[in-house]
């Protein structure tokens, strides 16, 4: 927990830290709809500390949604800023609109969202921690994006490689390697 409080206390010049929470499968798991106590216990605490904690669920925007959230969160006693639903759309907009610092989601494909929208349009760039929760166990931990490609170093070369070995270019310099990779990620997102 003192980890957790540490994130808290860095951006304890005047503004309080902001944390946004996926509500299904992170505050409440779905395989018999109970409280997960881990992510309800940080979020206590982050309360405790004097964050800001919003709920966005891509749940469809609906009265009777937003009503099933608060009531679960007011049973289990999270005390909460705000609930936003995106109707089924990324969570992005939701989470950088908020000037979220931590966002705790169980879905890979959100990560890779936010984490796409971090790279791509540098005026929205926030340092945003990622954490993920187990759908099944609802522990948590730092995401960590799976690459589907990866550098190597070979003599004076740097060469991204996907996963499967399919050479994707090789560049004099890591950072050559770097920029090919963003465009290799940039046009796997351009259609999603």
């Amino acid at each position: 927990m003192e980890s957790w409080r540490n994130f808290i206390n860095e951006g304890q010049d005047s503004t309080p830290q902001i944390i946004t929470v996926d509500f299904d499968d992170t505050i409440r798991m779905s395989d018999g709809g109970y409280p997960n106590t881990e992510v309800i216990d940080k979020i206590k605490q982050f309360k405790a500390d004097g964050a800001k904690v919003y709920i966005v669920s891509s749940r469809k925007d609906t009265s009777d949604n937003k009503l099933f959230i608060d009531d679960f969160l007011d049973t289990n006693n999270i005390s909460h800023d705000g609930i936003y639903l995106t109707d089924m759309k990324d969570k992005w907009y939701n989470v950088n609109e908020l000037g979220s610092n931590m966002h705790f989601d169980d879905d890979d494909e959100e990560f890779k969202a936010i984490k796409h929208h971090i790279e791509d349009f540098p005026e929205d760039k926030q340092n945003i921690k990622l954490m993920k929760v187990n759908y099944e166990t609802g522990k948590v931990k730092e995401w960590k994006e799976e690459l589907d490609e990866i550098i190597k170093k070979t003599d004076n070369e740097y060469c991204l490689q996907s996963k499967k070995g399919k050479n994707l270019g090789c560049y004099s310099s890591k950072a050559g390697a770097e920029k090919r990779e963003k465009q290799v990620r940039y046009f796997k997102h351009k259609d999603k």
